[in-house]
């Protein structure tokens, strides 16, 4: 479980947060959890640092009785917590320059004023790359067990004999002896990957542009047409499109 969190006393901010994270791993992913908390209570927060599973931390400076500053000084001196994503916003620049990022290890500082939706996705899509690091599809081809690291798959195709697939990195195509429907199973919890079409999972963040007129799907130099008409809405809203 991945749990995001999100200390804002603005409603407004939380809400914006909120759906920017939505957008990302999709609103029915099981294996991730958005908690909001606009004050802070020593016990609650700690019931939040008991939980099982990895957190990324959505910081605001100001909110009333403990300052973010304060509240990731915590996490990483009282919890001991230095595997957690940590990401600052505010509305004052001048703390961007403050040596406290690195000492504590913040991911990023982000301006409520300048951009804020576009730089918040930024940093979360790096926070989960980060936490997300190492991942990869296993699969055997004669009793050899081979591992494909997620970042580095586009897209996943169905194979003109059902029964198998064919995998697409930048740089190498590989056969599958598994249905798509199979790899599916596998792949769905994972917010990188997106079913466009029954017979095409695709990683979103490898994608360099969409024509959702035409429904085709670029990775770089690649392009497929591998796009529903029931998944154009969901995709733009996972791609950050307006």
């Amino acid at each position: 479980m991945t749990y995001f969190v999100i200390y804002e006393d603005e409603k407004e901010y939380r809400i914006l947060y909120k759906e920017i994270i939505l957008r990302l791993v999709g609103s029915s992913n099981e294996c991730y959890k958005i908690i909001e908390i606009e004050k802070y209570d020593k016990k609650n927060f700690k019931e939040v640092m008991a939980l099982e599973g990895r957190k990324i931390f959505i910081l605001d400076i100001e909110v009333p009785g403990k300052s973010g500053l304060d509240l990731a000084r915590d996490i990483r001196k009282v919890y001991e917590d230095w595997e957690s994503q940590m990401i600052v916003v505010t509305t004052h620049h001048q703390f961007e320059s403050y040596q406290f990022m690195g000492r504590l290890l913040m991911l990023d500082f982000i301006s409520k004023y300048y951009n804020c939706e576009e730089h918040l996705r930024e940093a979360l899509v790096d926070a989960i790359q980060i936490l997300d690091k190492g991942k990869s599809f296993s699969f055997t081809i004669d009793g050899e067990l081979y591992q494909i690291p997620y970042n580095s798959i586009l897209y996943i195709e169905k194979d003109k004999e059902e029964s198998n697939s064919l995998l697409f990195t930048k740089r190498t195509k590989q056969l599958i002896k598994m249905p798509i429907g199979k790899i599916w199973k596998l792949l769905e919890n994972d917010h990188r990957f997106f079913k466009s079409t029954r017979s095409c999972i695709v990683n979103i963040y490898n994608i360099s542009k969409v024509d959702f007129n035409k429904r085709t799907i670029k990775f770089g130099k690649t392009e497929i047409s591998a796009l529903s008409r029931d998944k154009k809405r969901e995709l733009k809203e996972r791609i950050g499109c307006k």
